[in-house]
């Protein structure tokens, strides 16, 4: 443990050497925070690392730029850590959705992939890239060949066809 004598005049020389830049750097403080409670907290949270780290610093002079350098590495260090947090909101909570489907829907997926398989291979291909894949009329046309009515005429009969089947299977 340090003596009191040079604890008051680590104290001392700290108060010399802050009481003069203290005004800029309150205000470059208020500056680097968004309220100032937060200001008040970076500033105070600043003061007392200088002061602990006070016979580290090697030139007195460099002690008005440790001092910014601290606050604005303590505020960088504040934005890198928010990015990982979030604010809670309970209505946007319950807007996320699982990417599992619900348990029901299952067995209707695999029904429909065995009603699918029924289908002719065209017509099943064209059901496919179109209503699952996202596919044009067109890109469908390049895919399989044959014109642009034949695609549409294989997209049409694949869902009449699903549609009997389940209504049959309803």
């Amino acid at each position: 443990m340090r003596s009191p004598s040079n604890d008051e005049s680590k104290q001392k020389l700290f108060m010399e050497l802050y009481t003069s830049c203290e005004q800029p750097f309150l205000k470059y403080c208020r500056g680097l925070s968004s309220t100032l409670d937060d200001a008040k907290d970076l500033a105070s949270e600043s003061v007392l690392i200088v002061y602990y780290n006070l016979d580290r610093l090697k030139k007195l002079e460099s002690f008005r730029a440790y001092l910014f350098g601290v606050a604005r590495r303590l505020k960088l260090n504040q934005y890198r850590r928010k990015k990982f947090q979030g604010e809670y909101n309970e209505k946007e909570a319950t807007k996320v959705y699982s990417q599992e489907p619900p348990p029901d829907i299952n067995s209707d997926i695999r029904l429909l992939y065995e009603l699918l398989n029924k289908l002719p291979l065209k017509q099943k291909e064209a059901f496919l890239l179109f209503e699952l894949s996202g596919f044009s009329l067109k890109e469908i046309q390049a895919l399989q060949g044959g014109t642009l009515a034949a695609v549409k005429s294989r997209l049409r009969k694949a869902r009449v066809q699903l549609r009997l089947w389940l209504n049959d299977d309803v």
